[in-house]
């Protein structure tokens, strides 16, 4: 047997996260009023077309909570020249689908197709935005699916939860308060012709824009959206937003919701947040991500998952919004540990605000978020929801360029400042649907 050297190396030295690449879209306006953010990127032969109106859950009209989603839900379901089963099956033949999404502060309509479909598949969306037809078979058939889908939901502990945890700190009086489908009788109550009247007065193309990623070439969109959408004209009208609570009304209490033979519990620790345009957004976002944005680096999960092993997974966030939203940190634990585990949660939180974070645990949180950015936009459907993210919420153009810059600023000073903001005990509202809190 020969003798052999075995060189000891060095291992490498981490460099600081790669710049990201960000798409640089073109801009322009339609003679309608629409406004367009497109971003053609050659490889995959496909297009993700998203038009955005401001017509979320926060325009229902009083008594009718509901309206929006409805709405959203209907407008691929016949048109003017199209019934349902037409625009299905033409939505087929090209390859294309469509997905309707509404949430408190705007609708969106996703159409994903074909690059060699284009312009066949813009006419289809203008179609679907404009002149939706509201038939009376199809609104009762999606008011039947939207009640079996509330009773549904209301047999899940962790939607129980999640429904409980915004009541409390929103009230019944915000939007925010209630789940963006609306209420059971709101969605019973809504005449045919309110969902109409919606339509015509929140479906227009002034407010609303449309981000295009794929594909595509510039000038041939530009054409076919020109064409598409030429008769669609009109404003929408501005949402009123009522003020938010300043801390919610149960705010350092206990709701406990018992939930017979749960064999875990759903626990939801809640308070409010922020709007998306607030200039501590990035702060806070970094704060969050130290104690329970990682499921398995963050504090929540290392104390309560990887330390202790009482749950599969637990995660805070901030909800983005127009105004300021809410904030929530979640997890499913044994109903014989759900005592223990709210308190680890609450102690993780205190501990976060009282006692300055470490150096290096910043520097991971940070190298992790800015290195997360690439795959946002891997894909032209995580591109059209990155853009989308800057017109919704009037953002700088160049938020996202800025984004690794704004991370690496956040110091330690900041994150106890926010962490004293947001995830003070004594600001939130603890809710617990399950077990093991009695007495």
């Amino acid at each position: 047997m020969s003798e052999s050297t075995l060189a000891v190396l060095a291992a490498p030295r981490l460099g600081p996260p790669p710049a990201p690449r960000v798409p640089v879209p073109q801009r322009w306006t339609l003679a309608n009023g629409l406004r367009v953010i497109a971003a053609p990127r050659h490889g995959v032969p496909q297009v993700v077309l998203r038009l955005v109106l401001p017509a979320g859950a926060m325009a229902d009209p009083p008594g009718y909570a509901g309206t929006a989603s409805l709405v959203g839900h209907l407008v691929a379901e016949g048109t003017a020249s199209l019934a349902a089963e037409e625009l299905h099956a033409r939505l087929d033949l090209l390859g294309a689908a469509v997905h309707p999404h509404v949430g408190h502060d705007f609708a969106e309509i996703e159409l994903v197709l074909l690059s060699e479909t284009l312009r066949e598949g813009v006419g289809l969306l203008a179609e679907i935005a404009s002149r939706p037809s509201f038939p009376e078979h199809e609104v009762e058939r999606v008011r039947a699916e939207s009640l079996d889908a509330l009773v549904a939901r209301h047999d899940e502990p962790a939607n129980v939860a999640d429904d409980r945890a915004a009541l409390e700190v929103f009230g019944a009086g915000h939007p925010y308060g209630i789940p963006s489908f609306g209420t059971e009788e709101g969605i019973r109550a809504v005449p045919r012709e309110a969902l109409v009247a919606f339509h015509a007065e929140r479906y227009r193309p002034g407010g609303a824009f449309l981000v295009a990623a794929g594909e595509f070439d510039a000038g041939e969109l530009r054409e076919a959206l020109e064409a598409g959408f030429a008769g669609w004209t009109g404003d929408a009208p501005p949402v009123v937003y009522p003020p938010a609570p300043p801390r919610p009304p149960m705010a350092g209490k206990l709701v406990y919701q018992p939930w017979e033979d749960a064999a875990q519990s759903e626990i939801r620790i809640a308070g409010g947040g922020m709007a998306r345009r607030d200039p501590d957004w990035i702060r806070a976002g970094v704060t969050n991500f130290l104690l329970g944005g990682s499921t398995i680096t963050g504090r929540l999960g290392a104390n309560l998952r990887e330390d202790k092993g009482w749950t599969y997974g637990v995660r805070s966030s901030f909800s983005a919004g127009i105004v300021a939203g809410g904030w929530v940190a979640e997890t499913a634990v044994d109903v014989g540990v759900t005592a223990d585990a709210v308190s680890e949660m609450l102690r993780e939180m205190r501990r976060l605000a009282e006692e300055p974070v470490d150096e290096a645990e910043l520097r991971r949180a940070q190298d992790a978020l800015m290195l997360s950015l690439p795959r946002m936009f891997e894909t032209p459907a995580g591109v059209a929801s990155r853009l989308s993210t800057i017109e919704a919420f009037g953002l700088p153009h160049d938020w996202w360029d800025r984004f690794p810059a704004a991370v690496e600023a956040v110091t330690t000073a900041d994150v106890a400042r926010m962490a004293r903001e947001h995830f003070d005990p004594e600001r939130l509202v603890r809710v617990v649907v399950g077990g093991g809190m009695e007495g």
